[in-house]
């Protein structure tokens, strides 16, 4: 039988982590908890913290996207929040 370490696939070329702008706000907005997950849906909701949502700014400030400016960055988290909902449209 063989072990963990013998099954392991040949490792593959890495790909970026987000794929868009938008998903990489969203994972920022995550990140530093303003926003969450409803445990049943898996809908994105707004926590109202204004203190997380400074800091997902700050740091996409000073950790933008691969390709993006720290503006746009800033922009696109602005524009996942306007998005997002303080209620799950399914519960």
């Amino acid at each position: 039988m063989k072990t963990n370490a013998q099954r392991r696939l040949p490792l593959q070329a890495s790909r970026p982590a987000y794929r868009s702008l938008e998903g990489w706000a969203l994972g920022m907005l995550i990140e530093h908890h303003a926003v969450k997950e409803c445990e049943h849906h898996g809908h994105a909701l707004d926590r109202s913290d204004p203190d997380a949502r400074n800091r997902a700014r700050e740091a996409a400030w000073s950790q933008p996207f691969s390709g993006a400016t720290p503006e746009e960055c800033r922009a696109a988290i602005d524009e996942v929040l306007r998005g997002i909902g303080d209620s799950c449209p399914d519960c």
